[in-house]
């Protein structure tokens, strides 16, 4: 009886102290997109306000969901709780009622233990939603290009000069963010000496540009 006693006061300390723990928990901001038209076919990334972050993707509808974790820069994380904090945290609808192009089902939403608020949308004209939508787009090209690179060297290695060709024009035309997502895989190129000598230099190229951003 009295180890029942000390296990019902046990589970009612937890009870008390789990919305606590929820309440402590980093908030976090998180976007999907979900388009079988598209490459990649789906997407989700969440940053969190400590920079945690992690990318997941299928290039595909039958691929495999592929996982990248990393820390977003504090610039990007600023950005996002910015906008996330204009949009009220994603109270509000965000879907334009105006007839558009179907480019895919997106969501974005706001967590942080205490609470969660989302919005689904397929378009929208609302600006700081809109330019949110872009960042979280430019890190998805950088988050598929690491992913598309870590497939050819394993399985494709004479397509990894024509993608590093890809990335380079990527990062040229200001099409990628968070550039730390692909680094790791650009130095295992680097450091492969089974790799064509071009895409090694192209490889190491890119990450010095990629150091100096």
């Amino acid at each position: 009886m009295k180890i029942m006693r000390v296990q019902k006061a046990i589970f009612a300390a937890a009870l008390l102290l789990c919305p606590l723990l929820l309440a402590a928990q980093t908030a976090r901001v998180t976007y999907m997109r979900s388009f079988k038209q598209s490459r990649p076919a789906f997407l989700q990334i969440e940053i969190a306000r400590d920079g945690a972050a992690r990318y997941q993707a299928r290039e595909v509808d039958t691929d495999p969901l592929s996982t990248l974790d990393f820390t977003a820069s504090p610039q990007t994380v600023q950005e996002i709780f910015a906008a996330a904090a204009a949009l009220h945290d994603f109270a509000h609808p965000l879907q334009s009622p105006q007839p558009v192009a179907y480019t895919g089902d997106k969501m974005l939403a706001f967590d942080d233990g205490a609470h969660h608020q989302s919005q689904s949308f397929t378009y929208t004209t609302d600006k700081p939603a809109a330019k949110l939508v872009g960042l979280f787009e430019k890190i998805s090209v950088t988050g598929m290009n690491a992913i598309r690179l870590q497939r050819a060297l394993q399985y494709q290695p004479l397509d990894v000069l024509a993608l590093m060709n890809h990335i380079q024009d990527d990062w040229s035309s200001h099409l990628m963010a968070e550039p730390q997502l692909l680094a790791p895989t650009l130095e295992k190129l680097v450091s492969d000496g089974n790799a064509m000598s071009a895409a090694r230099h192209r490889a190491e190229k890119l990450l010095q540009a990629l150091q100096k951003k």
